[in-house]
């Protein structure tokens, strides 16, 4: 018979303490009213009396742990007829890092959608994994080659529905399905999200093409706003080559117009930010298709140019710099780049025509002043499509008539590039590294498109990332087979609800080292929640862990770790998330699971 095993003494704070968390910061326009807190209660499945009751050795005392995030920078390479130069190899590029030259330490090459066989490289740093995706059904097409998991492409179609015209929308979402049908391969995941003042995801990330092509369909009974803004343009020019108007009036109505496009292009930078954020711990590439008309790089540009040349008003052109919006632009591509994400901007405006040569402008603008419009409106419009395209690696899909040949374009990205490894110690997490990649052999009319920077994180940083999208976007992998037992919900005060939970994790796969004068487990614990509305609880972190003997170890390798947990919940239906790190052997697991709080979630 098997000597039960001792207790053993947990390494994480003391148990049961209750305290309130602030409310969440937004993610995709939700709310929700939820506080957690953790109660570190460890102990092993069996015990006896022989527990250890000195203070635990410092374990930084005897190990140091180096986190060291290996950065996959994507690389397009085309030539002077845009298409992909395929058969280069690592030793074909040179990478800069804040202008100085860097070695790659991964090389990773896609042609024709297959992974190409090469010599193997120096192995890289042991990291932290993200969590791949929960298996879903393939689509039927065995013969399609798979692309790993660091690499496997998300793609998200975004149909800016306040920016843009509902006309010009319905006549390119054909092609987008088409491009859907035709470009989506197994592995893939897409998912379609829309903005119209607030983001929705309508499907949420699959593989069933069917299902993104009936939501693509759907949206054509959309609205779109950009409608609004062109009228508010024209009341505006109207008032300002009205009879009767005057050099001090006219200025006020060009800056009201542009103070409210300002207004409206911040609230979408907010938006594609907070999208952005939900889809850092997604493993792999993120391509954003984004549909719009056209978003003003300059605020009201057109109008003070009227203004400026009305009245020979020199304050009025000033007026221009004031409005604009270029570094909230470069806002958003700094989040794309630090989250793997690029930008495929399509302007469904296509080849614009003469839009103020119409009788309705013709009436009170001269011929002059027109054709100054109609070159100034499209070129503003497009600005922000091309630099979001430009500093993230993705193409600017402008001034086409025929959407579906600009989107094959994209498709060839999914299929052909490179991707360079470099390491990026986490002892700089949260700063920004400026990135140029060049050929070392440049060949005539090859053009190399990247990710211009990327954003250090440490570990912390990248298990949070990990475990919100999970939540948000059902994947994760669980290594290290940890288990989640739900107790009664319990009402506590302010209408909220005590949820216990126990956690279970096996020993059997965890690192166990050597400490001082003994052996120590040391886990780190990350918990957050979501409601039906979306919204992502702050996450919360807590060290975890055992020490015990030399000679209880291997005993130990057959037991479970288990932790007593407890969450302060608001009613209403809610997934939980729980990531569990192994501090000493950099594996993960990531589990979520639905629970129904109170009456709401009955």
């Amino acid at each position: 018979m098997r000597k039960p095993l001792p207790a053993f003494r947990s390494t994480s704070p003391c148990p049961a303490t209750e305290s309130e968390r602030p409310y969440p910061p937004r993610a995709l326009g939700f709310t929700l009213a939820l506080f957690a807190f953790l109660t570190l209660s460890t102990s092993l499945a069996a015990q006896d009396d022989g527990a250890d009751q000195e203070d635990p050795v410092n374990a930084e005392a005897f190990i140091e742990t180096v986190d060291v995030e290996v950065v996959n920078i994507d690389v397009y390479v085309s030539d002077g007829d845009g298409k992909p130069v395929e058969g280069l190899s690592k030793d074909d590029f040179v990478i800069y890092r804040d202008g100085t030259p860097i070695p790659a330490t991964n090389f990773y090459a896609v042609a024709g959608g297959a992974p190409v066989p090469g010599p193997a490289l120096e192995a890289p740093t042991p990291q932290l994994e993200a969590a791949t995706p929960e298996p879903v059904q393939e689509p039927d097409t065995p013969s399609e080659p798979t692309v790993d998991d660091e690499h496997r492409l998300w793609l998200i179609v975004f149909i800016d529905n306040f920016n843009i015209d509902p006309v010009e929308r319905n006549r390119i979402l054909p092609a987008v399905r088409q491009f859907i049908s035709q470009s989506l391969h197994r592995g893939d995941r897409a998912m379609v999200v829309t903005y119209d003042r607030k983001l929705e995801v309508r499907q949420p990330f699959t593989n069933q093409k069917n299902l993104l092509l009936k939501t693509l369909s759907d949206i054509e009974d959309d609205s779109g706003l950009a409608t609004i803004r062109n009228r508010d343009r024209y009341e505006a020019l109207t008032r300002i080559e009205g009879r009767g108007s005057r050099p001090s009036s006219s200025l006020l109505f060009a800056r009201t117009y542009a103070e409210e496009v300002m207004s409206n292009v911040d609230n979408t930078v907010d938006a594609l930010e907070r999208l952005i954020l939900t889809l850092g711990g997604l493993p792999g590439r993120k391509a954003l298709v984004h549909v719009s008309s056209g978003i003003p790089m300059l605020a009201g540009e057109e109008l003070f140019q009227v203004v400026g040349l009305k009245w020979n008003m020199p304050e009025a052109y000033a007026e221009i710099g004031r409005h604009d919006t270029t570094r909230a632009w470069e806002r958003v591509n700094r989040h794309a780049n630090a989250h793997r994400v690029v930008f495929y901007t399509l302007d469904a405006g296509g080849l614009r025509g003469m839009e103020f040569a119409s009788a309705e402008y013709a009436s009170f603008l001269n011929p002059k002043l027109r054709t100054s419009l109609d070159s100034t409106v499209p070129q503003n419009l497009q600005s922000s499509l091309r630099l979001m395209a430009l500093e993230t690696g993705g193409r600017a899909l402008v001034n086409r008539n025929e959407a579906l040949p600009a989107l094959i374009e994209v498709a060839q990205d999914f299929r052909s590039f490179y991707s360079l490894g470099i390491p990026s110690s986490g002892a700089d997490a949260g700063r920004y590294h400026e990135i140029s990649v060049k050929l070392r052999n440049p060949q005539k009319g090859h053009k190399l498109r990247h990710r211009t920077g990327y954003r250090s994180k440490n570990l912390e940083g990248r298990m949070h990332d990990g475990l919100r999208s999970a939540l948000l976007y059902a994947h994760g992998e669980n290594p290290l087979g940890v288990t989640v037992r739900w107790g009664k919900p319990v009402p506590h005060e302010d209408d909220l609800y005590l949820v216990p939970l126990q956690l279970q994790v096996p020993l059997k796969d965890l690192v166990i080292l050597p400490l001082g004068d003994k052996h120590e487990v040391r886990l780190q614990l990350f918990v957050g929640a979501v409601g039906k509305d979306g919204e992502v609880s702050q996450i919360d972190r807590a060290p975890l862990g055992v020490r015990l003997a030399e000679e209880h170890v291997e005993a130990a390798r057959k037991e479970s770790l288990v932790h007593t947990h407890k969450l302060l919940l608001s009613p209403g239906r809610k997934k939980v998330g729980i990531s569990v790190l192994d501090t000493f052997g950099r594996q993960s697991s990531t589990v979520t699971s639905f629970i129904d709080v109170g009456p709401e979630g009955n």
